[in-house]
C-alpha cells in the first residue's frame, strides 16, 4: 500500500528473513566470525545463542550463503523436535544421501561413507541445527555421538547448535555434560545498540529502493523504536513496518517520533504495553524524588554567592549538512576515484608517485602509493569504530560506481571529502542508505608484515609482531612458554581490549588496530562531525 508513495521495490520491513536484506551489526558480525572460526578450526560443536528475535536466523542464513558448495557441504534442521531415528533421516535427506532404514547404525554407516567423500574432495560438511533448545535430551545424545565421526586428525562433520538461552541451561545438565564439554567455540548473540538499530532502518531503506527525497526516519523516530524493541530486529521490523504504514496515511515523507509512538501502540503487546506504563511509573517517581531532594537545597542555592569570571572558548557550532544527492551527481566512476585516490594519499602524507592517474584503477594506483587495503563490508558505526578513513562504494541510480572518502561520524551526521577534499557533514542516514554496505580503508603495513602474520613458523615475523604488540601496551609474558605461545596469549589479549575476534591470528584487521595503538606510528584519524565548526 505504502510502497508507491515511498517509491520501494518492496515492503523493507517484513517479518519473513530475506537474504537480500540481511545486514550485520557489530554483535552479528562477531557471531559471524565465531562461526567461520570454529568451522575453520574444526571445533566439531558450535553454539549461537541468543533471544527470540535477536537474529540468530540472519547470522545462520548469511553463513549458508557463504559456504559455497565447492568448498563445504551444508544442512539446515529447522525442526529439531524428532526422534533419534527422525532426526538421523532427515539429516541424510537435507545431504541428499540414502535416508531409508529402521537403524540408527545403518543411517550413521551411510552418514559416514558420505563424510569420507566429502574430505577425500576436500569440503568441509557443516550441519546446522536451529531451535536447538526444543530437542529431546536423548536425540541430543543422538547428535553427541556423530562428533564421533572423525579421523586421526579431525572430525568429519562441525555441527552447530542454535537456539535461545534455555539451549545453555538444557546443555548444562548433568546427563548432557559430554555434550557441553565438547562445544568448544560459543557465542551468545546480544541486541543491536542504538547505532546499529539506526544503521539498520537506513539498510532496509536503502536495499528496497528508498532514497532520503522520498523516505527517511528522523532521529527520535529512530530513538523511540530502539528503546521499545530494545535493540531486536524482529521488533524493530514490526513497528518499523507499521510506522511507514501510519506515515503514509499523514502523506509524511518523514517518519516522525510522533509516528513511531503511534506504531509502537498498535504493535505493542500488553505485556509490553505494561512494561513500558511501569517504567513510566518509575520515571515519575524518580522525578519526584529529584525535586523533593532539590527543596532541601533550594536555601543554599538562595545565599549569594562570589560571582567567578570563567573564560571558556566558544562552543563549538557544527556545520549545517549538505545535500548528498547534489553531491553524488557531481560526480562519476573515474573522477570521483581520482579525487578519492588525491584525498586519501594526501590524509597519509604520501606524496603521489609520477604518471599515477587511477581512473578505473583505484585499487592498483593506491597500492602503487605504498598502501594496503583491508575489504571492509559492514555499516558506517562499524566502520567509525575501526578508526581509519576509507573509501566508501556508492550506488547511483545508473548502476555506475562512484566513490566518497569517509572521514568522521557523530550524532545525525557524517563528514566525506567534497570536491576540493574538505570534510562535509551530510546526513548519516541519507549516506548510509546511498551506500552499498562496502569500503576500500588503505592503511600502512610500516613493518611489512605478512597477513596474517606466520608468527609460528617464522621467528622474524614472530620478533617483529611482538615489538608491535609491545610499543602498543601488549609485551608478551614469557612465563607463557614458548615464544610462539607469548606472541598467541598477548595478540589475544589485545584483541579482546579491542573487541575483535579473540583468535590469535595477526590478520589484517588486528594489524590494522595494533598500528593504530602503537607509540611510535602515525595515521590519520576520523574526525567527529559535531566537532566541525562553520
Amino acid at each position: 500500500m505504502y510502497c508507491t508513495f515511498y517509491g520501494l521495490k518492496e515492503r523493507p520491513f517484513t517479518l519473513t528473513p530475506n537474504p537480500d536484506f540481511i545486514f550485520l551489526g557489530r554483535a552479528h558480525q562477531e557471531a559471524f566470525a565465531h562461526l567461520i572460526y570454529g568451522i575453520e578450526q574444526k571445533a566439531g560443536f558450535i553454539a549461537l545463542t541468543g533471544e527470540v528475535g535477536a537474529g540468530k536466523t540472519t547470522v545462520m542464513r548469511t553463513l549458508l550463503t557463504r559456504l559455497t558448495p565447492e568448498s563445504h557441504a551444508t544442512a539446515l534442521i529447522l525442526n529439531p523436535m524428532l526422534s533419534s531415528l527422525g532426526l538421523l533421516k532427515t539429516i541424510n535427506r537435507e545431504f541428499g544421501i540414502e535416508d531409508q532404514g529402521d537403524e540408527p547404525a545403518e543411517l550413521v554407516e551411510i552418514l559416514n561413507r558420505f563424510l569420507l567423500q566429502q574430505k577425500e574432495a576436500g569440503r568441509t560438511v557443516v550441519l546446522v541445527i536451529d531451535e536447538a533448545q526444543d530437542m529431546e535430551r536423548d536425540v541430543l545424545e543422538q547428535v553427541r555421538l556423530l562428533s564421533n565421526l572423525e579421523t586421526a586428525r579431525e572430525k568429519l562433520i562441525q555441527i552447530i547448535l542454535v537456539g535461545q538461552p534455555e539451549l545453555e541451561t538444557l546443555l548444562s545438565q548433568p546427563e548432557l555434560r559430554q555434550l557441553n564439554q565438547r562445544i568448544t567455540v560459543r557465542y551468545h548473540l546480544t541486541p543491536m545498540d542504538a547505532a546499529d538499530t539506526r544503521d539498520y532502518i537506513a539498510h532496509r531503506l536503502r536495499v528496497a529502493g528508498g532514497t532520503p527525497d522520498m523516505i527517511r526516519f528522523a532521529h527520535g523516530a529512530v530513538t523511540a523504536i530502539h528503546r521499545f524493541a530494545g535493540g531486536l530486529p524482529r521488533l524493530v521490523n514490526a513497528v518499523a513496518d507499521r510506522a511507514l504504514l501510519i506515515g503514509y496515511t499523514a502523506e509524511a515523507r518523514q517518519i516522525e517520533a510522533r509516528h513511531a509512538k503511534q506504531a509502537i501502540g498498535e504493535v505493542a503487546p500488553a505485556e509490553r504495553r505494561r512494561s513500558l506504563r511501569r517504567g513510566r511509573v518509575v520515571a515519575i517517581a524518580a522525578v519526584a524524588v529529584l525535586l523533593a531532594a532539590s527543596l532541601f537545597g533550594i536555601q543554599a542555592l538562595m545565599q549569594p554567592k562570589p560571582v567567578q569570571v570563567v573564560s571558556n572558548p566558544p562552543p563549538v557550532v557544527p556545520r549545517q549538512a549538505v545535500s548528498l544527492a547534489g553531491m553524488l551527481q557531481q560526480l562519476n566512476e573515474s573522477t570521483s576515484g581520482a579525487l578519492a585516490y588525491q584525498t586519501v594519499l594526501k590524509a597519509w602524507n604520501i606524496t603521489p608517485p609520477a604518471g599515477a592517474v587511477p581512473e578505473n584503477r583505484l585499487d592498483s594506483a593506491l597500492k602503487s602509493a605504498g598502501l594496503d587495503l583491508f575489504r571492509y563490508s559492514g555499516n558506517l558505526g562499524g566502520l567509525a569504530r575501526m578508526g581509519y578513513p576509507a573509501i566508501l562504494e556508492m550506488s547511483g541510480a545508473d548502476s555506475r560506481k562512484r566513490y566518497l572518502v569517509f572521514g568522521g561520524f557523530g550524532n545525525e551526521q557524517a563528514l566525506v571529502a567534497d570536491a576540493a577534499g574538505k570534510l562535509t557533514p551530510v546526513s548519516a542516514m541519507a549516506l548510509e542508505q546511498a551506500w552499498t554496505g562496502r569500503a576500500v580503508i588503505p592503511w600502512r603495513n610500516l613493518m611489512r608484515l605478512s597477513v596474517p602474520t606466520p608468527y609460528f613458523t617464522n621467528s622474524g615475523q614472530r620478533e617483529l609482531l611482538l615489538r608491535l604488540l609491545a610499543t602498543a601496551g601488549f609485551p608478551g609474558n614469557e612465563e607463557s612458554g614458548t615464544p610462539e605461545e607469548a606472541a598467541r596469549q598477548a595478540l589475544i589479549s589485545f584483541q579482546r581490549q579491542q573487541g575483535l575476534e579473540a583468535d590469535g591470528v595477526a590478520g589484517g584487521q588486528t594489524l590494522m588496530m595494533l598500528y593504530r595503538r602503537a607509540a611510535d606510528f602515525r595515521a590519520p584519524i576520523l574526525e567527529k562531525a559535531e566537532n566541525l565548526r562553520p
